[in-house]
């Protein structure tokens, strides 16, 4: 058992993804070029569920992409092989870019000359500067794109493969229906009067009808990719798209599509900071009636369920626990819109179990509340 271990290796371990970042020397010299790499984050889709090669030692993969273009390049090394080892790369090719080279040198050029002649596709909608180490000569920029948009879907076909990476359970969209739309989030490099992009992120966006006569706008993709993570531009995207749908007569909502738990609580945080910027919680106290949920999520073009969450974390935020009707209002609050969203599942339980999951429920809901108020 042991022997057959030795020639097994973690593939989210065994890739890495490395940006490659143009400067100004040559296209030989390997030293002018910033490069920063990393893993990936999921490769299931790739390698199976256990996220194992087989028949390898000493395995690298390496995923090389032109930081603004994405052009790229597959290569990979090991000390040793066994004749029955996975083939690696009739593996990985459905999910990677279809103009992908395995020429590190030839892909030194194209990401050098990329470097200076690379241009975002789409309609440029917005930009900002954020305060961060190495960010003194970036402007960030956003850019709407869809199918239809010259220069993307080929684009998109480079793109993808980092939702495959970096969301848990993120498949393909279908470029052949132009009604998504991309925002994508691109940094803008001043030097020396020379300008230069990166992709930072982006997200995937499908307008879904709304009856009688108005669309559903729901977030597919939300992605900002590792190097650029932590520094606030997921907020930026995110008020960048809410601000658009507000100011779009046809847009009832915005919704999410499965969202994991960093989105969810960047979209909290977000939320709640917009609604107390409008005062909407002002003198707050439960129980808060469901039609004045419905009116908030209607002036604001949020969902019912996210705006009863935004409630609650409002009415915890002020809650006395030592005022014994007041937890028990906030309690009961909570409690009945976790018993209408669960009711199918509670209703399989006899009324003392019931009771006893719905409170487990409740405590764990609480506690959750309290951590994401820590981050406000």
């Amino acid at each position: 058992m042991n022997a057959i271990k030795g020639w097994v290796q973690n593939s989210t371990e065994a890739v890495n993804i490395r940006l490659v970042k143009a400067g100004p020397g040559s296209a030989e010299d390997d030293e002018e070029q910033d490069i920063v790499e990393f893993n990936p984050s999921f490769t299931y889709p790739i390698f199976g569920e256990n996220e194992q090669i087989f028949g390898y030692k000493g395995l690298f993969i390496n995923l090389e992409f032109a930081s603004g273009s994405l052009a790229s390049c597959f290569t990979l090394g090991f000390k040793d092989k066994k004749p029955t080892a996975d083939k690696i790369y009739p593996l990985m090719k459905d999910w990677l870019p279809p103009d992908i080279i395995d020429n590190h040198d030839k892909f030194t050029e194209i990401a050098q000359r990329d470097g200076a002649t690379f241009k975002p596709m789409g309609t440029k909608v917005g930009e900002y500067a954020i305060d961060h180490e190495g960010a003194e000569n970036s402007v960030f920029e956003f850019y709407q794109a869809n199918f239809n948009t010259p220069r993307f879907q080929e684009y998109h076909k480079r793109m993808q493969c980092f939702s495959i990476f970096f969301i848990e359970g993120a498949s393909f969209i279908e470029d052949d229906d132009d009604k998504w739309e991309i925002r994508l989030v691109f940094e803008k490099v001043i030097d020396n009067g020379n300008q230069t992009y990166n992709l930072v992120g982006y997200c995937t966006i499908y307008p879904y009808f709304c009856y009688p006569d108005q669309i559903r706008m729901r977030i597919s993709q939300f992605l900002i990719l590792p190097p650029y993570q932590q520094q606030g531009h997921g907020n930026k995207l995110y008020a960048s798209l809410y601000n658009e749908f507000c100011s779009r007569k046809e847009i009832r909502e915005m919704t999410v599509e499965d969202p994991n738990e960093e989105f969810s609580d960047l979209r909290d945080k977000n939320d709640m900071r917009l609604l107390i910027s409008k005062k909407v919680f002002e003198n707050i106290q439960a129980p808060v009636k469901n039609s004045r949920i419905e009116e908030i999520a209607k002036a604001y073009k949020l969902t019912k369920r996210q705006v009863a969450r935004c409630v609650e974390l409002a009415l915890l935020k002020t809650l006395d626990k030592r005022n014994k009707a007041q937890y028990k209002a906030f309690r009961l609050q909570v409690k009945q819109r976790l018993y209408k969203h669960n009711a199918e599942a509670l209703a399989t339980l006899d009324k003392e179990e019931r009771i006893e999951k719905l409170h487990e429920t409740f405590m764990s809901v609480e506690e959750d509340y309290h951590r994401i108020l820590a981050l406000l």
